[in-house]
C-alpha cells in the first residue's frame, strides 16, 4: 500500500467490532450496538460496548481508524484504545479530556497525510468538554485531526494523538446520559440547574465531582454552592442495593458544615443525583442514617409555570376556563380597564407586567396589590418584558443599546440598568426569565438573522440585579426564530421557520439536545407558549387563540391573544 493512498472508512454506529482491516475497507455506519453489564465495579446497569484491539500487521490508516472506534470501550481506563498507542503515548493520552461526536450517516475519512502521519476528518455534530458541558454544532461540520505513528516491534502504533475520544451519535447516546447539576441562586431560595452529560458507567461519581468543581461558565457569578470545593467527592462511596436504591455516603466535609449550609449542600447533592435517569432512587447516608430530604426549609427546584393567561380585549385574563367567554377572570385588577399586550406574571403569582397595546410603554402591576400600577418605561419600542420573583421586570429598548432594564415593582427609585454589551446593535425581541429567577432567555436579531441566547443574572444576596453573564447560544434547528419561552427547567418552546421546507415550525428544544416537533402551525402564528406541568401548548394566529394537547390545534372561543404561563 502506497503511503499516499486515500481510504474512506465508515465509522461504526457504536464503533463496535473491528476485524482485520484492509486499507480500503468500509465499516458500516449502522452496526448494531451490543449492550451488556459493564465489569470492573462500574455503576450497575451501565451499558458496555466491546472495543477490539489492533489487528495484526494493520496499516497505519487501519490503526488510526481502530483507535478512533475504540473510544467506545471505557473499561479499565480505555485499556483497549491504549493498545493502539506507543508506550509513551499511553501515559500521556487523556481520554477524559472530552468527546467529539460525529454523524454516523457521513463518511469518516482516514488518509495518509505524510510520512508516518494520518489525518482523520469527521463530520462533527457536537463536542463535550471534560466537565460535561455539551456544545451542539449548527449542523455537521468537517473537523480534521492528525495522528503520528511509529513502528513498535514491526507493528504500527500511534505516537501522537489528540486528547479525548471520538463517538458516533448512536454510541454517545448509549454510553452517556444527561444530568443536571444544581447550584443555588444568590438568595439560596432556588436550585438552579446546570445541564451536563456524563458517562453512564460512572455517572453518579461524575456528577458529584462536577458539583464540587462548580458551575458552567454561563452561570459563573450568578449562582453559588454550599458544597465545599475541598470536598473529596471523587472518593465518595456510591453503592447500589438489591432493590436498585443507590446509597451515597455523604462526605465528611459536607457533614461537618453548620446546619444551614449542610442543608443547602445536601439539597444540591440529592437533586443532582436524582436527575440521572439511571438512578431510580437515591439515599444520602450519614453514619448509617438516611438523611435524604429531611429538611423542610431546604431550597427547591421551582415549579414551571402552569396557569395560562392572555391579553383580553381589556386587561389580563385567565385562560384556565375556556368556556368563560367575555366573563373570563381578570387576574391583574389594576390592568382590567387597559388594552395591553404580551402580559407576564412571575412564577410566584404576584408581580405582573405587560406592554401597552402599541408596545410603547412597559406597565408594572400586581395580582394582589403588592406593587402599584405604574408606567415603568415609555416613549419607545420595547422588548417583550418578563417579571421575576425577586421583584423586577426585565425589558430593553428594541433598538439594541447594549443595556437591559430591571424595573422594580417597588418603584422607580429601585430601577436598575444592566450592561449587556453583546446586545449592542441587535434588535432585542423578548426576554424570558426562568422560574429560578436566574437563567434568562434573550431573543435578538441583526442583519445576519435571529439568535436565541441563554445567560444568567448576577444579583446581590437581596436579589438586586448587578450584571448578566456572557451568553451561550441555544441551538434550535429552526431559523428566523420569532418567539421563545420556557417550557420547563430543561427545555424551551421555540417558534420560527423550518429550514427544510421554509414554512412555520414550532419545537420544544431540550438543553440536552433532544428536539420535539409540535403540530403543524396555522399561517400567521405569531406567539407560542407551553408548559410541561399543564401539558398544553397555546398559540396566537391572527385573531385566533389556539390550544393543543397533542397532534392538533383547537380554536378557543375567547377574545384573547399573547398567551403565557405563570
Amino acid at each position: 500500500m502506497t503511503p499516499r493512498r486515500r481510504d474512506l472508512l465508515r465509522a461504526a454506529a457504536a464503533g463496535g467490532a473491528l476485524t482485520a482491516l484492509a486499507a480500503c475497507a468500509r465499516i458500516p455506519t449502522r452496526s448494531p450496538i451490543a449492550v451488556e453489564p459493564l465489569p470492573d465495579g462500574a455503576q450497575p446497569g451501565a451499558p458496555y460496548v466491546r472495543a477490539l484491539p489492533p489487528p495484526e500487521d494493520a496499516a497505519p490508516e487501519a490503526v488510526v481508524a481502530g483507535f478512533v472506534q475504540a473510544g467506545v470501550g471505557p473499561a479499565n481506563d480505555y485499556a483497549v484504545a491504549r493498545e493502539y498507542l506507543t508506550d509513551e503515548q499511553r501515559k500521556e493520552w487523556r481520554p477524559a479530556a472530552g468527546v467529539v461526536m460525529y454523524s454516523g450517516s457521513e463518511e469518516l475519512l482516514v488518509e495518509s497525510s505524510g510520512p508516518s502521519e494520518v489525518t482523520v476528518t469527521v463530520q462533527a455534530v457536537a463536542t463535550l468538554a471534560a466537565n460535561g458541558v455539551r456544545t451542539q454544532m449548527v449542523g455537521p461540520t468537517a473537523r480534521a485531526f492528525t495522528f503520528t505513528l511509529a513502528q513498535v516491534e514491526e507493528q504500527w502504533r500511534i505516537s501522537s494523538c489528540p486528547d479525548g475520544i471520538f463517538l458516533s451519535e448512536a454510541a454517545f447516546e448509549t454510553l452517556y446520559e444527561a444530568a443536571r447539576l444544581y447550584f443555588l441562586d444568590p438568595r439560596s431560595i432556588h436550585l438552579v440547574p446546570d445541564h451536563r452529560w456524563f458517562p453512564v458507567q460512572r455517572a453518579a461519581s461524575a456528577v458529584l465531582e462536577a458539583l464540587a468543581e462548580g458551575p458552567a461558565p454561563f452561570l459563573n457569578g450568578a449562582v453559588h454552592s454550599a458544597v465545599p470545593r475541598s470536598a473529596r467527592l471523587a472518593e465518595t462511596s456510591v453503592s447500589t442495593s438489591g432493590d436498585g436504591t443507590t446509597h451515597v455516603i455523604v462526605p465528611e466535609q459536607v457533614d461537618a458544615l453548620n446546619a444551614a449550609q449542610r442543608t443547602l449542600a445536601l439539597s444540591q447533592i440529592e437533586a443532582s443525583l436524582r436527575s440521572l435517569p439511571s438512578l431510580p432512587d437515591v439515599r444520602l447516608v450519614v453514619d448509617g442514617a438516611d438523611v435524604t430530604g429531611v429538611a423542610d426549609d431546604a431550597p427547591q427546584r421551582p415549579v414551571p409555570g402552569h396557569r395560562p393567561i392572555g391579553a383580553g380585549a381589556r386587561g389580563v385574563i385567565s385562560l384556565a376556563d375556556v368556556s368563560a367567554g367575555e366573563q373570563a377572570q381578570q387576574v391583574v385588577p389594576d390592568l382590567a380597564d387597559i388594552a395591553v399586550s404580551s402580559p407576564m406574571i412571575e412564577a410566584g403569582g404576584a408581580l405582573a407586567t405587560a406592554l401597552s397595546d402599541d408596545g410603547s410603554t412597559v406597565l408594572i402591576a400586581s395580582t394582589d396589590g403588592s406593587a402599584p400600577l405604574r408606567e415603568a418605561a415609555s416613549g419607545g419600542s420595547f422588548a417583550l418584558p418578563c417579571a421575576d420573583g425577586a421583584g423586577y421586570v426585565w425589558t430593553a429598548a428594541r433598538s439594541g443599546t447594549g443595556v437591559l432594564l430591571a424595573l422594580a415593582g417597588s418603584g422607580a427609585a429601585d430601577d436598575v440598568t444592566v450592561d449587556a454589551a453583546w446586545l449592542a446593535g441587535r434588535d432585542v425581541a423578548s426576554l424570558r426569565i426562568a422560574s429560578d429567577d436566574t437563567r434568562l432567555l434573550v431573543l435578538s436579531s441583526d442583519a445576519s438573522g435571529a439568535r436565541l441566547d441563554l445567560c444568567a443574572v448576577r444579583r446581590t444576596e437581596d436579589g438586586v440585579p448587578q450584571a448578566i453573564t456572557e451568553p451561550t447560544p441555544v441551538r434550535t434547528a429552526i431559523t428566523e426564530v420569532r418567539d421563545a419561552s420556557w417550557y420547563d427547567e430543561a427545555a424551551v418552546i421555540v417558534l420560527g421557520t423550518d429550514p427544510a421546507h421554509g414554512g412555520q415550525r414550532a419545537r420544544i428544544v431540550d438543553f440536552c439536545a433532544t428536539r420535539d416537533a409540535l403540530p403543524d402551525l396555522r399561517d400567521g402564528t405569531t406567539r407560542i407558549t407551553g408548559s410541561v406541568v399543564a401539558d398544553a401548548i397555546w398559540a396566537t394566529a391572527g385573531d385566533a387563540l389556539l390550544r393543543s394537547e397533542g397532534e392538533t390545534w383547537m380554536r378557543v372561543d375567547l377574545q384573547a391573544r399573547d398567551p403565557s404561563f405563570y
